[in-house]
């Protein structure tokens, strides 16, 4: 069973790409987060209307479905923020978020107005390195979920 949902080639580029609000982010970010130890993930609409959030011991980390912002739209320190891509979608990805240290964020773009963003928190023994390295590879593993453009 397969919860990657395809916009039609029809679909503009600029908006909200059809099938895109029925991802609910907690099926997302659970089948994202198999064999890491999380618990299912609960909602969590601190971001975004669709967002999940789920946590363990000394990680936390949050999956936010935003529809009406691109991966653009965030004010964060241009010092600690990367652009890159996964399987060819383009990424931001914003270190030590609100200065705090063990923190890291990806957006993924949906379109130029909608992006999945993950956010992953390390407790007090971990380090941005690996909070970023974590959260990386938790969007790695939301990438194919989402709607192409």
């Amino acid at each position: 069973m397969s919860t990657r949902q395809e916009a039609p080639a029809s679909s503009e580029v600029t908006g909200s790409p059809q099938g895109s609000h029925d991802l609910k982010a907690c099926a997302v970010l659970d089948k994202a987060l198999q064999g890491r130890g999380f618990p299912p993930g609960k909602a969590d609409n601190v971001g975004s209307a669709n967002g999940c959030s789920a946590s363990k011991f000394g990680s936390a980390t949050s999956l936010n479905l935003d529809d009406r912002q691109g991966i653009n739209y965030l004010d964060a320190d241009p010092g600690k923020a990367h652009d890159g891509k996964i399987n060819g979608r383009r990424i931001r990805q914003v270190r030590e978020i609100d200065g705090d240290e063990a923190t890291c964020l990806v957006l993924l773009e949906v379109t130029a107005k909608a992006r999945a963003m993950v956010s992953l928190t390390l407790g007090t023994q971990g380090s941005t390195d690996q909070a970023c390295a974590d959260a990386f590879s938790i969007a790695q593993a939301v990438e194919p979920q989402l709607p192409t453009r």
